[in-house]
């Protein structure tokens, strides 16, 4: 199962390689959801399972999709556009709207707004790169960005991303709203909050079966995360000092090389074979920490009539 939308600095790509060192947990714990890719590659549902977000609008599209699916799909269809691309994201980065929005989703039952998480799974299709619904890019009317006022053009490049590539097929999926609607029965059972990364974690997690995903705002590029600024310390460092004190969980941590001491930990380098962040020269530098509680990785086998064994 994969996540509708495309998300900058996703882990879909090694998600296996991860789940081989999570196994089969009682407890899923992912405090830094952002596509979910990992909980939707899990090879079968924990029996507690919580994501979390500090950006408001994935936390509320989560939220939302989960409870009121229908209204969702309903507010996200719509065709790719220049001009409503622009007026949307100044509309959904309004600040008063915003801080409605993060004051609504405090509260554990409130469902979350339909139309918010419609709108913004659209502009997170269409929007190229980083920035979509942060106040501080996208929005300029000055024509500095495409030359027409309207400040960022959107992804127009191929057949389409994330619920919007499904009518030429590149998805097995009917439609976007059976997508979406197997996503909400996912869903079901997780439980979804919004807040500081900590409010996902809880101290009765003491059992070596629970296995947590850490993959934080990364500390060279913070800033490309926050919908309300980077903090003056970064959170990584208190996330990886969380990490060493719970080794005995199965704990993953992402980042960069060089990014943590984490001694006695395993390291697996990947490459994302494409520029991101800082362009190429972060493409081979990616990195996870596997703590000494996880599984050792041991790979598929495949027999010599091809099949896994």
């Amino acid at each position: 199962m994969k996540a509708p939308f495309p998300w900058f600095g996703g882990k879909s790509t090694v998600a296996e390689a991860i789940w081989r060192r999570l196994g089969s947990p009682k407890q899923y714990i992912e405090p830094f959801c952002g596509s979910a890719a990992i909980l939707l590659a899990a090879p079968s549902p924990a029996s507690l399972e919580v994501i979390g977000d500090a950006n408001c609008y994935v936390a509320n599209f989560w939220r939302a999709l989960k409870l009121q699916p229908d209204a969702v799909i309903a507010a996200q269809d719509y065709p790719v556009s220049h001009i409503d691309l622009f007026a949307r994201h100044r509309w959904l980065t309004e600040p008063a709207r915003v801080a409605t929005l993060r004051d609504a989703l405090l509260d554990p039952e409130w469902p979350g707004d339909a139309k918010i998480a419609g709108w913004w799974l659209w502009g997170q299709c269409c929007w190229i790169g980083s920035g979509w619904c942060d106040p501080a890019r996208g929005q300029r009317g000055d024509g500095s960005a495409g030359g027409d006022g309207l400040g960022q053009i959107p992804h127009a490049s191929n057949a389409g991303r994330g619920v919007q590539a499904v009518t030429l097929g590149k998805i097995p999926h009917a439609s976007a709203a059976e997508w979406l609607r197997e996503l909400a029965d996912r869903l079901a059972r997780v439980r979804i909050v919004h807040g500081d990364w900590s409010r996902c974690l809880n101290h009765h997690y003491g059992d070596t079966e629970t296995a947590v995903f850490l993959d934080p705002p990364y500390r060279a590029f913070e800033k490309l995360y926050s919908d309300n600024g980077a903090p003056s310390t970064p959170v990584a460092d208190d996330v990886a000092a969380w990490a060493r004190e719970h080794a005995h969980l199965r704990v993953a941590l992402c980042g960069h090389r060089g990014d943590y001491a984490m001694p006695g930990w395993a390291v697996m380098e990947w490459s994302r074979g494409r520029s991101t962040y800082g362009g190429k020269s972060t493409t081979d530098a990616e990195c996870i920490w596997f703590s000494p509680g996880c599984l050792p990785d041991v790979p598929a086998q495949t027999s010599i009539f091809g099949a896994a064994s």
